[in-house]
């Protein structure tokens, strides 16, 4: 009798473990916020395979480095470190295994330009890139990244100082410019402007001309890039609005244009689609690591599409949250998007080419999000 209950006991056992593992699911990715605060705190998530989403524990995660009044707090994240800064100095952080931050370093970056807007990596996170300025006088600062934090900061020589589209062979970068003036002897198609550059293998950027022309039937007061996102499957894709060059604001809705990437980092046009998404604010957009699904936030909502081998965008599905204002939108390996409004982080997963929600939106009870990274561990 004895016997037969210690058997029974394992048996259990047994089963418990393995309904654990059937019901539990592992971490893919880790989620940083930049918040609108004067501590500068990151806050973090953990992703797991199902779509949901935890607190790290021990976010947020803050450090004395971070010294700036500015209430804004820009993130950029790779495999081992994640990187804020309080638009004057940027804040090394090692990141453990389960998505804990931990102070290494900081540099400070404002003694030559007069505040930090961007942080981005390259595709090998080799190099940081801070791009920051003032209206007109806007600058590039990159860092080589070390096992200690960064090092070695030179100032590139350029136009833009917006996030960074590198795209699959790390070759070439991309980016849009829209300076916040409204100076009266500027036509209308000057006042967004497309820039891309050349990386070289120390990191430095080269700016040139990439050929881009406007879609057919596009006048130039028509064209205002907005966002740009880089495919695997070798295109990019250029959001695009009707500008009121008088009051600088968009009208009308968002178009989205495809370009084919030369070897010469040349763009040539393939297609266009229009949305449904407002232009009143420009939209932000990233493709999936394969390339084929283009995710699109804005004003109005998410919306995915799905890009064809020979570069025509098509939608997958209605946008939804059609009331949220949507500001940035990522992807993990995983197939999950992420994408934060003022006030919450959503979190989406892909299936059957169209999104799912796969967790409820978390309501921050702070200021609000100014940035959003990814890092994934797949």
């Amino acid at each position: 009798m004895r016997t037969i209950r210690i058997l029974v006991t394992l048996l259990l056992i047994c089963a418990s473990a393995s309904l654990a593992q059937t019901t539990s699911s592992p971490t893919v990715a880790f989620v940083y916020l930049g918040g609108r605060e004067t501590e500068h705190p990151v806050r973090a998530f953990s992703l797991q395979e199902n779509g949901s989403a935890h607190l790290v524990p021990g976010s947020p995660f803050t450090t004395a480095a971070l010294t700036s009044g500015s209430p804004q707090t820009i993130v950029a994240a790779s495999t081992n470190f994640v990187f804020a800064s309080d638009t004057e100095n940027i804040a090394t952080f090692r990141r453990s295994t389960n998505g804990a931050l931990t102070f290494v370093s900081s540099v400070n970056v404002t003694p030559n330009v007069a505040t930090i807007d961007t942080l981005t990596l390259d595709r090998t996170a080799s190099n940081l890139y801070a791009g920051g300025g003032r209206f007109t006088d806007t600058h590039y600062f990159v860092f080589n990244k070390g096992t200690q934090g960064l090092t070695a900061a030179s100032e590139l020589s350029a136009q833009a100082d917006g996030e960074l589209q590198f795209e699959h062979n790390n070759k070439f970068a991309y980016t849009t410019y829209q300076p916040f003036l409204n100076l009266p002897d500027l036509p209308g198609n000057q006042y967004c402007t497309f820039e891309a550059y050349s990386r070289t293998a120390d990191g430095s950027l080269n700016p040139f001309d990439p050929a881009l022309g406007r879609p057919s039937g596009v006048a130039a007061s028509d064209f205002c890039p907005a966002s740009v996102a880089s495919s695997a499957l070798g295109y990019v894709a250029l959001a695009y609005r009707t500008l009121d060059v008088n009051r600088f604001v968009g009208t009308g809705v968002h178009s989205i244009a495809v370009y084919r990437i030369l070897s010469s980092g040349d763009l040539q046009f393939v297609s266009k689609l229009v949305t449904t998404l407002d232009a009143v604010l420009p939209v932000a957009m990233k493709f999936d690591p394969s390339g084929t699904f283009l995710a699109v936030v804005g004003k109005h909502g998410i919306q995915l599409f799905k890009l064809s081998s020979g570069g025509s965008l098509t939608n997958s599905w209605p946008p939804l949250y059609t009331h949220t204002n949507f500001r940035d939108v990522r992807w993990d390996r995983s197939g999950h998007v992420i994408t934060i409004s003022f006030g919450a982080v959503y979190f989406f997963g892909l299936k059957n080419g169209q999104l799912v929600q796969t967790n409820a939106p978390i309501y921050t009870s702070f200021a609000g999000i100014r940035d959003l990274k990814v890092v994934s561990l797949q």
